[in-house]
């Protein structure tokens, strides 16, 4: 038995004991936006020190340890020839920001993430590896394709937010530009499950709203939203025939939760009133038969709930034990179960709540 299958089901006895159970140490920061490995046997995060202005990235691997710390590499000259994403890296640098992990497949164990370079520019980076397609301006938001080819993100090197694509199998090559939109800026890129479709959020003064890109052979772009407000971080089903989302159109000062399907001409349905909007978007279970969000509910401290596709009012409740519930992601592990991360203000029995850490447990 794989070690990470060991150590995940030795967490699932623990978990259907007593709800999740911290993974991360102390920090004198909040912990957010968990990231699973798309087999679950690993798990980035954030550490958000919001006084010093720092936000550090860190990877638990069950029985490897504490977590470890992910610094960006400097390119070395060696790796300007060459396609090796580990060729020619070099010293580490010192940063203030490295988020927003994007996994690659499985087979690659490796994942892209934006982090500040030397220069004080945002450049994306590949774990153990230097930085891709650096330029003047802020890059980041990337999203990996799910066959480890392409990596789309949102860089600012032409004065406005558009997306990019980088080919993964020729890394030292110039990105190709995909939208030159003068009135947006194009955030939140999400791919297909099967890699052919690009989703994200064209963000204007007229509002935020959902996009659509068919196929990378120069295909125009389609609107899949038309309300006002905000429209943000789309997220697939795992057989890509819907999108989830969140939406203040029906009142700006609340987020619900919504789904389409991109190809049909159906008004987008509601599938909860008043979440917490996480920084990766919607959740969906892994076979794709419903959503897990956290409810924006102070007095009952944020819980969990888990609603399925076919009945979203036939919600249920999540028992995590835990309270001032944020950031989730949800994943199928290396143990055929389903795994769920939070980032959460601590345990209900607990006398001192102070900062968020991430919590794990296994969904019944």
């Amino acid at each position: 038995m794989p070690l990470p299958l060991i150590l995940l089901a030795a967490l699932s006895l623990q978990a259907h004991a007593a709800g999740a159970r911290p993974i991360t140490p102390p920090y004198d920061g909040n912990c957010q936006s968990p990231a699973w490995s798309r087999n679950g046997a690993r798990l980035a995060y954030e550490v958000n020190y919001h006084q010093r202005k720092v936000v550090e990235l860190y990877v638990y691997t069950p029985g490897a340890g504490e977590p470890r710390k992910v610094t960006p590499v400097q390119r070395g000259a060696a790796s300007s020839r060459g396609s090796a994403v580990t060729a020619g890296f070099a010293a580490a640098a010192t940063e203030s920001v490295a988020h927003e992990p994007t996994w690659g497949p499985t087979f690659l164990d490796r994942f892209a993430y934006s982090a500040t370079s030397a220069a004080r520019d945002q450049d994306l980076y590949i774990d153990r590896a230097s930085a891709i397609a650096p330029a003047p301006g802020a890059d980041g938001g990337a999203a990996w394709s799910p066959d480890g080819r392409w990596i789309a993100f949102t860089s600012a090197r032409t004065g406005q937010g558009d997306l990019y694509l980088v080919d993964a199998h020729q890394i030292d090559q110039a990105p190709r530009r995909l939208t030159n939109d003068a009135d947006a800026s194009e955030l939140y890129a999400a791919w297909s499950p099967d890699g052919t479709r690009l989703a994200w959020v064209g963000h204007s003064d007229a509002g935020d709203s959902l996009w659509l890109l068919d196929g990378l052979d120069g295909a125009a772009p389609r609107k899949l939203t038309t309300w006002g407000h905000t429209q943000t971080r789309p997220s697939w089903s795992p057989d890509g025939n819907h999108l989830a989302f969140y939406s203040n159109h029906s009142d700006p000062k609340r987020f619900d939760l919504y789904v389409l399907s991109p190809g049909s001409a159906a008004a987008p349905r509601l599938v909860a009133q008043g979440v917490v909007m996480g920084h990766r978007g919607p959740a969906w279970l892994p076979d794709g038969s419903g959503l897990v969000y956290v409810q924006d509910d102070d007095d009952a401290y944020d819980p969990i709930w888990r609603a399925p596709l076919s009945d979203p009012a036939a919600r249920t409740r999540v028992d995590t034990g835990t309270v001032g519930n944020g950031d989730l992601d949800v994943v199928r592990g290396t143990d055929g179960a389903t795994w769920l991360a939070v980032a959460a203000q601590g345990r209900v029995e607990d006398e001192t709540r102070d900062f968020k850490r991430i919590y794990v447990m296994q969904l019944p």
